[in-house]
Protein backbone atom coordinates (compact mmCIF):
# COMPACT_ATOMS: atom_id res chain seq x y z
CA UNK A 1 0.00 0.00 0.00
CA UNK A 2 2.83 2.54 1.20
CA UNK A 3 4.34 1.80 -2.58
CA UNK A 4 1.30 2.55 -4.26
CA UNK A 5 0.82 5.82 -2.35
CA UNK A 6 4.25 6.33 -2.73
CA UNK A 7 3.52 5.92 -7.37
CA UNK A 8 0.48 7.70 -7.09
CA UNK A 9 2.39 11.02 -5.78
CA UNK A 10 5.03 10.55 -8.08
CA UNK A 11 2.57 10.61 -11.16
CA UNK A 12 0.60 13.33 -9.80
CA UNK A 13 3.98 15.45 -9.49
CA UNK A 14 5.07 15.00 -12.94
CA UNK A 15 1.41 15.58 -14.02
CA UNK A 16 1.55 19.05 -11.87
CA UNK A 17 4.49 19.82 -13.27
CA UNK A 18 3.77 19.27 -17.20
CA UNK A 19 0.72 21.48 -16.19
CA UNK A 20 2.81 24.05 -14.57
CA UNK A 21 5.67 24.31 -17.71
CA UNK A 22 1.88 25.23 -19.82
CA UNK A 23 0.55 27.59 -17.26
CA UNK A 24 1.28 30.78 -16.46
CA UNK A 25 3.18 31.33 -13.50
CA UNK A 26 1.92 32.93 -10.18
CA UNK A 27 2.11 37.12 -10.92
CA UNK A 28 3.39 37.05 -14.00
CA UNK A 29 1.54 38.71 -16.77
CA UNK A 30 0.78 35.70 -18.98
CA UNK A 31 3.48 36.17 -21.15
CA UNK A 32 4.70 33.08 -22.88
CA UNK A 33 8.35 32.86 -25.01
CA UNK A 34 8.05 29.68 -27.20
CA UNK A 35 11.37 28.78 -29.07
CA UNK A 36 12.56 25.96 -30.98
CA UNK A 37 16.63 25.67 -31.31
CA UNK A 38 18.37 22.83 -32.77
CA UNK A 39 21.58 23.18 -30.94
CA UNK A 40 20.70 25.88 -28.11
CA UNK A 41 21.37 28.96 -29.05
CA UNK A 42 17.81 29.91 -29.70
CA UNK A 43 17.41 28.59 -26.45
CA UNK A 44 19.42 30.99 -24.63
CA UNK A 45 18.32 33.37 -26.40
CA UNK A 46 14.84 33.30 -25.45
CA UNK A 47 16.49 33.11 -21.81
CA UNK A 48 17.90 36.35 -21.89
CA UNK A 49 15.13 37.62 -23.73
CA UNK A 50 12.75 36.86 -20.82
CA UNK A 51 15.98 38.38 -18.57
CA UNK A 52 15.38 41.40 -20.22
CA UNK A 53 11.65 41.14 -19.39
CA UNK A 54 12.62 40.95 -15.70
CA UNK A 55 11.01 37.53 -15.04
CA UNK A 56 7.59 38.74 -17.05
CA UNK A 57 7.54 35.81 -19.28
CA UNK A 58 8.14 31.74 -19.32
CA UNK A 59 9.67 30.56 -21.32
CA UNK A 60 8.95 27.08 -23.10
CA UNK A 61 10.16 25.03 -25.98
CA UNK A 62 7.78 24.58 -29.19
CA UNK A 63 7.85 20.89 -28.86
CA UNK A 64 6.48 20.78 -25.26
CA UNK A 65 4.22 23.88 -25.22
CA UNK A 66 0.87 22.93 -24.35
CA UNK A 67 -2.52 24.36 -23.69
CA UNK A 68 -1.54 28.37 -24.39
CA UNK A 69 -5.16 29.31 -23.71
CA UNK A 70 -3.95 30.99 -20.08
CA UNK A 71 -1.09 33.75 -22.13
CA UNK A 72 -2.67 37.09 -23.30
CA UNK A 73 0.46 37.24 -25.25
CA UNK A 74 2.76 35.38 -27.25
CA UNK A 75 6.48 35.78 -28.30
CA UNK A 76 8.07 33.19 -30.53
CA UNK A 77 11.90 32.16 -31.27
CA UNK A 78 13.07 29.73 -34.61
CA UNK A 79 16.70 29.12 -35.35
CA UNK A 80 17.11 28.88 -38.93
CA UNK A 81 18.55 25.89 -40.44
CA UNK A 82 18.42 25.50 -44.31
CA UNK A 83 16.36 28.65 -44.95
CA UNK A 84 13.58 27.36 -43.31
CA UNK A 85 12.33 27.06 -39.37
CA UNK A 86 13.89 24.78 -36.95
CA UNK A 87 10.79 21.75 -38.06
CA UNK A 88 9.55 21.67 -34.42
CA UNK A 89 8.39 25.37 -35.04
CA UNK A 90 6.74 24.59 -37.81
CA UNK A 91 4.77 21.66 -36.53
CA UNK A 92 4.03 24.29 -33.45
CA UNK A 93 2.41 26.86 -36.01
CA UNK A 94 0.69 24.21 -38.02
CA UNK A 95 -1.08 22.99 -34.79
CA UNK A 96 -1.38 26.31 -32.68
CA UNK A 97 -1.24 29.22 -35.34
CA UNK A 98 -4.77 30.30 -34.97
CA UNK A 99 -4.12 30.70 -31.51
CA UNK A 100 -0.70 32.78 -32.46
CA UNK A 101 -2.51 34.71 -34.62
CA UNK A 102 -4.45 36.57 -32.09
CA UNK A 103 -1.79 37.06 -29.15
CA UNK A 104 1.15 37.31 -31.22
CA UNK A 105 3.59 40.73 -30.13
CA UNK A 106 7.35 39.91 -31.16
CA UNK A 107 9.17 37.27 -33.35
CA UNK A 108 12.91 36.54 -32.82
CA UNK A 109 14.73 34.20 -35.52
CA UNK A 110 18.70 33.44 -35.20
CA UNK A 111 20.82 32.14 -37.86
CA UNK A 112 24.41 32.21 -39.08
CA UNK A 113 23.24 35.39 -41.61
CA UNK A 114 24.58 38.41 -40.58
CA UNK A 115 21.18 40.50 -38.79
CA UNK A 116 20.62 43.01 -42.11
CA UNK A 117 20.85 40.39 -44.51
CA UNK A 118 18.48 38.33 -42.39
CA UNK A 119 15.01 40.26 -42.80
CA UNK A 120 13.51 37.82 -45.36
CA UNK A 121 13.76 35.09 -42.39
CA UNK A 122 11.64 37.30 -39.72
CA UNK A 123 9.27 37.99 -43.16
CA UNK A 124 8.56 34.23 -43.53
CA UNK A 125 8.37 33.84 -40.32
CA UNK A 126 5.62 35.77 -39.60
CA UNK A 127 4.06 34.87 -43.08
CA UNK A 128 3.51 31.33 -41.59
CA UNK A 129 2.62 32.87 -38.59
CA UNK A 130 -0.44 34.59 -40.36
CA UNK A 131 0.11 37.69 -38.13
CA UNK A 132 2.13 40.48 -38.04
CA UNK A 133 3.83 41.32 -35.22
CA UNK A 134 4.84 44.60 -33.50
CA UNK A 135 8.33 43.64 -32.97
CA UNK A 136 11.18 41.25 -34.83
CA UNK A 137 14.76 40.99 -34.50
CA UNK A 138 17.26 38.93 -35.79
CA UNK A 139 20.01 37.22 -33.41
CA UNK A 140 23.34 35.70 -34.27
CA UNK A 141 23.81 32.28 -32.56
CA UNK A 142 27.03 29.87 -31.76
CA UNK A 143 28.44 27.11 -33.65
CA UNK A 144 29.62 23.85 -31.17
CA UNK A 145 31.12 21.50 -33.26
CA UNK A 146 30.78 18.94 -30.71
CA UNK A 147 27.29 19.39 -30.19
CA UNK A 148 26.45 18.57 -34.27
CA UNK A 149 24.68 15.72 -35.49
CA UNK A 150 26.98 14.13 -38.03
CA UNK A 151 24.79 15.08 -41.08
CA UNK A 152 24.92 18.29 -39.52
CA UNK A 153 28.80 17.80 -39.20
CA UNK A 154 29.18 16.70 -42.52
CA UNK A 155 27.42 19.56 -44.29
CA UNK A 156 28.98 22.64 -42.07
CA UNK A 157 32.57 21.11 -43.22
CA UNK A 158 31.61 20.92 -46.48
CA UNK A 159 30.17 24.22 -46.60
CA UNK A 160 33.16 25.68 -45.08
CA UNK A 161 35.62 24.03 -47.68
CA UNK A 162 33.48 25.72 -50.52
CA UNK A 163 33.68 29.04 -49.43
CA UNK A 164 37.26 28.21 -48.17
CA UNK A 165 36.96 29.44 -45.01
CA UNK A 166 38.18 27.53 -41.32
CA UNK A 167 35.41 25.14 -40.03
CA UNK A 168 35.43 26.41 -36.55
CA UNK A 169 33.74 26.82 -33.16
CA UNK A 170 32.21 30.01 -32.84
CA UNK A 171 29.97 32.09 -30.68
CA UNK A 172 28.32 35.16 -31.61
CA UNK A 173 25.64 35.52 -29.04
CA UNK A 174 25.16 38.64 -27.65
CA UNK A 175 23.11 38.97 -24.36
CA UNK A 176 23.00 42.17 -23.89
CA UNK A 177 21.14 42.44 -27.26
CA UNK A 178 18.96 39.91 -26.22
CA UNK A 179 17.96 41.71 -22.78
CA UNK A 180 17.69 44.75 -24.81
CA UNK A 181 14.85 42.96 -26.62
CA UNK A 182 12.94 41.59 -23.60
CA UNK A 183 13.18 45.25 -22.62
CA UNK A 184 11.74 46.52 -25.39
CA UNK A 185 8.45 43.78 -25.71
CA UNK A 186 8.15 44.93 -21.75
CA UNK A 187 7.66 48.61 -23.03
CA UNK A 188 5.30 47.78 -25.70
CA UNK A 189 3.16 45.33 -23.23
CA UNK A 190 3.08 48.33 -20.77
CA UNK A 191 1.82 50.89 -23.39
CA UNK A 192 -0.86 48.19 -24.44
CA UNK A 193 -2.44 48.46 -20.93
Amino acid sequence: MKIISIALLVVLGCGLAVFAAAAPAQGQNGVVIVYASRYGSTAKTAEWIAEGMAGKATVVSAGEAGDLGGYEKIILGSGIYNDKLHVDMAAFLEKQGAEVQEKLIALFVVCGAPPDQAGPYLEMFAEKCQAKPLLARVFNGWMKKELLSPEDYKGLENYYKSVNQPFENYDSTEKAKCFEFGKEILAVLGEMK
